[in-house]
């Protein structure tokens, strides 16, 4: 039997070219990265083929306490978006089951034993972390169809054939494909109309679970974690995750955050976009970076708001490809702004992460970025250890501040967070040393970590997606330089030092 992927042009792949098991019970879609019900490509497709199958869909949403960083703050993030899924799933004709892996409940062979009884299979497309170890993993086990599908960003990741090297060359990509990537986008409500034959009664329900040995995670589990405090704390403290990265306080993930934080930036902060973004103590950004991470929001979604909120019409854009980062779009300044951002630069991580496996080393920076900062390693530079940088605990009051936001909100602002990463380059031992403490830190503690928007920041602060620079300066080479004095001279920093800074430090560097 042949199955539709033409309705979601370049973001369908088979995986595995296995067929249809026409003795299967049901379609699985394993949700992995794009947790939410809305603008989601894996669950439109995999709906769509349990009606061409005439099957029962099945969500499974999974959380793996085996994630290398998998902490207090990350698995209350997703377990709120789980219950933000519930909700969201309620009266649709789709049996959804949020998994969390608990110390009882183990993972190990769960995904084999229950697409055996599959008919087909769709998980979703991820180029880094965890997501990308589940979807390779599971081409080699699962015995029948297999389908990726990405749901990552705007443009999709099939559409570019290699790693794009600047974001003038991707951004060129976009302005030729970028109205194609909107006309052909998913549904906004994958499941509404759907046939209720998607919907497994309970008695074949009850019987399957049954047979694959699969305890569903206690829907009071869940309330405990994501209520927060003692309760969340004594919930949580018998899995084997790292305790010491805790919840954040007033930050709740799911859909519904991610929707009311979108309306907040569309109605309040989008105009003055362009001007305010920088200003690190009332920052005029969106603030959707965790939440578009984890998936709880489509990038999508939100390019659809702002065009939607400046009556956007294709007639209105450039019809040649210009490279420009304004004036294509022919929207409002701080529009074009924050579209270049979250198509453009977005998207560009994402694949650049996609054609390049060693995306999150060193090796992934462009060849005189490597050459420059190794020609430059053994230069003289003040040294501190991992653990200092960890606790913020260096001469630098910016720095230590930045490092304090990410501990306690998981996220550094904008601008701060590329001085963070060249003041890390400045101070560890080596330029490779570097680039892993960048990673380490920023993988553990940041909310929107493991992601590859997240590499693209830490190794431009290394030298990928730039040029060379003049003059070349010890430790940096050629590679851009930034430094405290000249940022505390460019921004205001005085309601955010006090939020986040500390009177320890002897002053700037």
């Amino acid at each position: 039997m042949t199955l539709s992927t033409q309705h979601l042009p370049g973001r369908i792949r088979n995986l595995n070219d296995a067929p249809i098991n026409s003795d299967g019970e049901f379609v699985l879609y394993w949700m992995t990265a794009q947790r939410r019900t809305r603008w989601n490509p894996s669950l439109e497709h995999a709906a769509q083929l349990a009606e061409e199958l005439n099957q029962p869909l099945i969500v499974v949403e999974p959380f793996s306490i085996d994630h290398k960083y998998a902490s207090d703050r990350l698995v209350t993030f997703v377990a709120q978006g789980m219950l933000d899924n519930i909700e969201a799933f309620g009266g649709s004709s789709v049996r959804y089951i949020p998994w969390i892996e608990t110390h009882r409940e183990r993972g190990t062979g769960l995904l084999s034993r229950i697409t055996s009884r599959a008919c087909a299979v769709v998980i979703d497309d991820f180029p880094t972390g965890h997501p990308r170890f589940v979807m390779e993993r599971a081409a080699e086990i699962v015995q029948v169809c297999l389908f990726a599908v990405d749901g990552c960003g705007v443009i999709p990741l099939n559409w570019t054939e290699k790693a794009p090297p600047l974001a003038h060359t991707f951004r060129r990509t976009v302005q030729r494909r970028v109205l194609e990537a909107i006309l052909t986008a998913p549904m906004e409500d994958p499941l509404s109309g759907r046939s209720s034959a998607l919907w497994m009664p309970d008695i074949q329900f009850n019987r399957l679970m049954k047979d694959l040995r699969f305890d569903m995670t206690p829907l009071e589990w869940l309330w405990r974690v994501a209520e927060g405090g003692m309760t969340a704390k004594q919930a949580l403290d018998p899995l084997p995750i790292d305790h010491q990265v805790p919840p954040v306080m007033g930050c709740r993930g799911g859909s519904f955050e991610a929707k009311r934080l979108l309306n907040v930036f569309i109605n309040q902060r989008l105009t003055n976009y362009a001007e305010g973004r920088n200003n690190p103590s009332n920052p005029m950004t969106s603030r959707l970076s965790p939440w578009l991470h984890f998936g709880h929001i489509s990038s999508l979604e939100v390019v659809h708001r702002v065009l939607e909120d400046s009556s956007w019409d294709p007639s209105m854009t450039e019809e040649k490809v210009t490279g420009s980062r304004s004036g294509w779009w022919g929207l409002p300044e701080s529009h074009e702004a924050f579209l270049d951002q979250i198509i453009t630069w977005r998207d560009l991580g994402f694949h650049f992460a996609h054609h390049r496996p060693d995306h999150a080393t060193f090796s992934s920076i462009p060849e005189w970025a490597q050459v420059t900062l190794s020609e430059h390693a053994n230069d003289p530079r003040p040294s501190y250890t991992f653990q200092e940088l960890e606790e913020g605990n260096t001469h630098d009051e910016i720095w230590n501040a930045a490092q304090q936001e990410l501990r306690e909100t998981g996220i550094i602002h904008n601008y701060l967070r590329m001085l963070w990463g060249k003041r890390i380059l400045e101070w560890a031992p080596n330029p490779v040393t570097a680039s892993d403490w960048m990673v380490r830190l920023n993988d553990r503690w940041a909310l929107d970590g493991r992601d590859p928007n997240s590499y693209t920041g830490i190794f431009w602060v290394l030298g990928r997606h730039d040029r060379a620079w003049g003059p070349e300066r010890p430790v940096f080479g050629k590679v851009r330089f930034m430094s405290s004095m000249n940022t505390a001279r460019k921004l205001d920093l005085k309601r955010y030092l006090a939020q986040f800074g500390t009177k320890r430090n002897d002053g700037l560097a």
